[in-house]
């Protein structure tokens, strides 16, 4: 992910409230295919995203739950002064016809994770129709991103990501940058679910930690672990780790996406649950629904 604006701190939801934004319908087989194939995308082509490719994700948008929380807003042509890059122009956005914006509203207690979790729905979904995305939260402009929609007297942009057509090779200088902060390297399965044994997890679990394991983060900490008691084998349960390279926004915001993915995980296996929030440092249990 990209890297990422100083956030509010992180101190989540009363436990028991289920989670406001969770989807009831996830394209299952489409959202775990592009898990598997998405990369950051930072140089697209600047050939303009067909508009009717435009209008599916503005009606995906629309269609999403708990905007009184969370919401992504497309950006039909976006600025080039969106996108502001890190010293020396290392992993600037250059050509990105469209956006995304990510907003919260600040006044609610599970908005990092409801903005993690429903921008992600988002980038999987342009991931289907072949559209390049990339995580961004701090080499952005903010002035300019307000312009971009009208926002509510307590509402953010939270991180963007361009939208486009990306070039078939990364520039010298994000090739660099993804190096710098190790993109391609993932914590291993014991660390991020300590006491992990294929002979105890059921599959659903399995399958949602691992595709839990490759959701993008800020400079790459991946702040998750998720735990798995099998004395209540419906539910399991994702924790923020506080310890790791900061980064630039809140880890319960890396966290949303890795709930994002670890549904689309348990769903592939057939296991439809729901997520409730709990206290901090834990996160939010997912729970087997009709067990």
């Amino acid at each position: 992910m990209g890297d990422r604006q100083t956030a509010a701190p992180e101190v989540g939801a009363e436990p028991g409230v289920d989670f406001p934004v969770a989807l009831s319908k996830v394209p299952v087989a489409e959202w775990a295919a592009a898990i598997d194939v998405r990369h950051s995308a930072r140089t697209y082509a600047p050939t303009r995203v067909d508009p009717a490719v435009i209008a599916h994700l503005i009606d995906f948008c629309v269609g999403l739950p708990g905007k009184e929380m969370a919401r992504v807003v497309v950006v039909p042509q976006a600025p080039a002064s969106l996108f502001t890059g890190l010293v020396g122009g290392y992993g600037k956005v250059l050509d990105a016809p469209s956006a995304l914006m990510m907003i919260g509203n600040e006044s609610s207690p599970t908005v990092l994770e409801g903005v993690g979790y429903l921008g992600e729905a988002t980038i999987l979904e342009a991931t289907t129709v072949d559209l390049g995305t990339c995580w961004v939260g701090g080499s952005y402009d903010r002035a300019v991103a307000g312009r971009l929609t009208p926002l509510a007297l307590d509402e953010r942009v939270y991180a963007v990501s361009p939208l486009g057509h990306a070039t078939p090779r990364a520039r010298a200088g994000d090739r660099l940058l993804k190096r710098m902060v190790g993109a391609h390297k993932r914590k291993p399965i014991e660390v991020a679910a300590p006491g992990f044994d294929s002979l105890v997890w059921p599959d659903w679990a399995a399958e949602g930690v691992r595709l839990a394991m490759i959701a993008p983060s800020a400079v790459n900490r991946q702040p998750w672990r998720f735990e798995f008691d099998a004395t209540a084998p419906d539910s399991l349960v994702i924790s923020v780790v506080e310890k790791g390279p900061e980064g630039r926004v809140a880890r319960r915001l890396d966290c949303g996406i890795a709930m994002l993915h670890f549904e689309v995980g348990a769903r592939l296996l057939g296991a439809k649950g729901a997520w409730e929030i709990l206290r901090h440092p834990r996160v939010a249990r997912f729970r087997l629904l009709g067990v």
